[in-house]
């Protein structure tokens, strides 16, 4: 070590123990650099190194192959689910709710990287779907009103879907 290193490893020292105490344990410390200093460790071999980095290597491949499977079966399962909900709703909805299943049909058709967020321009897409969507089904709340008929279903999928549209842009 150089002096001002010495000096301030002893007022370093100094701060947690008493003069005495400082000295003697910077001064070990010196004599421990300087034996360190004289014996210095070999290198490793360079077949070891390029065997230590080959094996690093391979398992940062593999790690990343296995992240990649779980998003892409995370997303089929996702898909899967959506088809069989929609499938469902498809086969038992009754007449009055054939047309919501319809247009929820028709909102899953959004290209999946419009859902990951892949583009500005997708999240502009997927927005003006929403408001589309939405504004199908205030024309069919007020179809019913003007009938004098009351559509729960209708207004419930609207308040669902309002909830989405604020849930969505909260990430």
């Amino acid at each position: 070590m150089n002096n001002s290193a010495n000096e301030n490893l002893r007022e370093l020292l100094a701060g947690f123990m008493d003069e005495a105490a400082a000295r003697q344990t910077a001064e070990d410390i010196e004599k421990g650099e300087e034996i360190l200093g004289a014996n210095q460790s070999s290198q490793p071999d360079e077949r070891v190194l390029a065997e230590v980095k080959k094996t690093v290597v391979a398992a940062l491949r593999q790690r990343r192959s296995v992240v990649l499977q779980k998003r892409i079966l995370g997303a089929a399962v996702a898909a899967a689910v959506i088809v069989v909900s929609v499938l469902v709703l498809m086969r038992y909805g009754n007449s009055q709710n054939s047309q919501q299943t319809r247009i929820i049909a028709k909102s899953i058709s959004i290209p999946s990287q419009v859902w990951e967020g892949a583009d500005d321009a997708d999240v502009t897409v997927l927005k003006a779907e929403i408001e589309n969507i939405q504004s199908e089904l205030s024309g069919a709340q007020s179809d019913s009103i003007s009938t004098g008929g009351t559509n729960s279903a209708a207004g419930d999928l609207e308040t669902e879907l309002i909830e989405v549209n604020g849930d969505m842009w909260k990430g």
